[in-house]
């Protein structure tokens, strides 16, 4: 005869099905949460290795682990900038000779030229490649450079207080040149000109040169290599 489950052996049977659903749907949860995990621990690394590559890139070529955005590309005007400081090294202290006046000398080509001043040489308009004047990019006013063939072969002042070595300049008198000079100042060229004519002989083709007024007062000075030397305005044939 069969016998009837008594109801203390059917709540042992419930209880233990319970407890088979309810691991059965831990586990379930437990993949599912694993998976989440996995996915976010990927994308975590993923980021994080992009990051590290930028770091790295970054520090190679800046010295440090700061990641910073890439400079823009250099353009004419921040070239200019770069030549152009606010004190060029051609100044009004700057003085006149036979060599040059201050550091940029005659011979130099226009790119050492532009070394040598510490900016950029301005062409004045007028002239042509073969003849041309340039001025300092923020250099004194009243200074200009001739170029030849793209070589520096003579200094004008025009105007300011630049004077020769020995301190003569605008607003000096033929007078005060000849007394100091003496026999190596000679006439010309033109009818309003005196010049010192070095007898040493890296300098025998070089003349600096005075132009006077009806007066006796220096107007101007240049100095500079024959014959390109000669003329009151170079660059006008």
């Amino acid at each position: 005869m069969h016998q009837l489950d008594s109801p203390r052996s059917l709540t042992r049977g419930n209880s233990a099905r319970w407890r088979a659903l309810a691991a059965a749907l831990a586990a379930a949860m437990l993949v599912s949460a694993c998976g989440l995990l996995s996915d976010d621990e990927t994308d975590a690394t993923t980021t994080t290795a992009a990051d590290g590559e930028m770091m790295s890139d970054t520090a190679s070529e800046t010295g440090t682990g700061t990641v910073v955005t890439a400079a823009p590309p250099t353009t004419a005007a921040d070239t200019m900038a770069e030549d152009d400081p606010s004190g060029a090294n051609v100044t009004l202290e700057s003085k006149l000779s036979t060599a040059g006046l201050g550091p940029v000398q005659i011979g130099h080509s226009l790119e050492d030229a532009r070394t040598a001043a510490g900016a950029l040489m301005i062409a004045v308009p007028g002239g042509t490649d073969a003849c041309r004047y340039f001025t300092v990019q923020n250099g004194p006013a009243g200074v200009r450079f001739l170029a030849v063939n793209a070589e520096i072969v003579r200094v004008d002042i025009d105007s300011g207080p630049i004077t020769t070595i020995s301190g003569y300049g605008i607003g000096s008198t033929r007078s005060e040149i000849i007394e100091a000079f003496g026999d190596r100042i000679e006439d010309g060229p033109g009818l309003s000109a005196i010049q010192y004519v070095p007898v040493d002989a890296p300098d025998v083709d070089k003349r600096v040169v005075w132009e006077v007024d009806e007066a006796g007062a220096v107007i101007s000075l240049r100095a500079g290599r024959l014959p390109h030397i000669e003329s009151r305005v170079a660059c006008t044939g």
